[in-house]
């Protein structure tokens, strides 16, 4: 679990600082919000992030990281939501999972991560286009204990993610990152 915290950080480090609408059209959008796992009450991390303050983040941060400078100025847009899904069943949260899985896989994205383990369910979907990444969504259950739901948008160069996953050991840690988000 640890390897998906680190992930999971990534995205949270990209989201925490930014909001136009980029939606269903967009081919890099997958409704997480859609999935229907969390009441509004249940989520500890709710980001949605979008346009010029995004850019306004990677401009911040060109002095110190400048692969993840790049990699932001790329995206459109960051959803990311975490939390303890109370008010469904643990099966009903993994029917839900199982089912988004379905209906990324049928739309085109493709399958790049898949832990199926002991109650966990962690998933990582790229899609791309034109040799460019225009979506990754991360979905992650554990055993309904914590739910985890991302969805980045943008155009987003696979050398410079690449790049950007090289600065990994630098960027804060998981819990630092939603304690600061509170």
């Amino acid at each position: 679990m640890k390897k998906i915290g680190v992930l999971i950080g990534l995205c949270l480090t990209i989201s925490t600082g930014a909001a136009a609408q980029v939606g269903a059209d967009h081919p890099g959008y997958y409704s997480i919000e859609e999935m229907g796992i969390f009441a509004r009450d249940e989520l500890e991390v709710d980001v949605d992030l979008q346009g010029a303050l995004l850019q306004a983040v990677s401009g911040s941060m060109n002095g110190q990281q400048g692969e993840m400078a790049d990699l932001i100025a790329g995206l459109e847009r960051v959803r990311v939501q975490v939390g303890n899904p109370r008010t469904l069943d643990p099966s009903t949260i993994e029917f839900r999972v199982q089912e988004a899985v379905a209906n990324l896989e049928a739309s085109g994205w493709v399958r790049n991560v898949r832990v199926e383990d002991d109650g966990e369910q962690v998933y990582l979907f790229s899609r791309e286009s034109g040799g460019m990444i225009v979506g990754v969504t991360v979905l992650v259950n554990d055993d309904a204990d914590e739910v985890v739901l991302v969805n980045i948008v943008g155009s987003i160069d696979p050398v410079t993610f690449g790049k950007a996953l090289s600065q990994m050991d630098t960027l804060p840690d998981l819990d630092e990152l939603v304690a600061g988000s509170n």
